[in-house]
């Protein structure tokens, strides 16, 4: 009896101390919480995998597209680039009403790393309508998420494998996005 309640006070102050972390967004660059690995079967019946978790906050607009607003999200991966493909997923679904994902409906070829520079090769047949006004919130959205993993030095966006000078017609991203 008094190890279950040895253990569910462990449960609770843990939980307490993950809570403490979760303040509104002071401007700051976070840093994605890793949580503890949990073993996997693999899907293709080898052995065991690490699969890991980490807390990020994603990036959306505000219904004015006056300010980027935060969200808490966990994201599971096994592969270290599945978190940069699920981290640019979350950006185009927010889950808290009134926040406006900023990337929602975005298709794109590959998201690879390397180096400390993430790449992202966008399809050249999305569509956006946000104006120069949305497109650099979009722009700093996608920057304040991905710069929370702390290997990420540079974000280079590419169209159709190209490099291109606009994403959406307004913005410079002919050079790499930097920290």
């Amino acid at each position: 009896m008094k190890r279950l309640r040895n253990l569910l006070l462990f449960c609770l102050l843990a939980a307490l101390l993950t809570a403490c972390g979760s303040g509104a967004d002071n401007g700051q660059e976070a840093q994605p919480t890793e949580q503890p690995t949990v073993p996997t079967d693999s899907a293709t019946g080898g052995g065991n995998s690490e699969r890991k978790t980490v807390q990020v906050q994603v990036y959306y607009s505000d219904a004015n597209l006056d300010k980027l607003e935060a969200e808490q999200r966990d994201i599971s991966y096994e592969k270290e680039n599945d978190k940069y493909q699920q981290a640019m997923a979350m950006l185009g679904e927010a889950s808290e009403q009134g926040h406006e994902p900023l990337w929602k409906n975005f298709a794109y070829h590959a998201i690879t790393f390397d180096g400390g520079t993430l790449t992202i090769d966008a399809d050249g047949t999305n569509q956006y309508n946000m104006g120069s006004t949305g497109e650099a919130l979009a722009l700093e959205a996608l920057k304040r998420t991905m710069f929370q993993f702390p290997e990420v030095e540079r974000i280079v966006i590419l169209v159709d494998g190209k490099p291109a000078d606009s994403l959406m017609g307004h913005a410079d991203i002919s050079e790499p996005l930097t920290r």
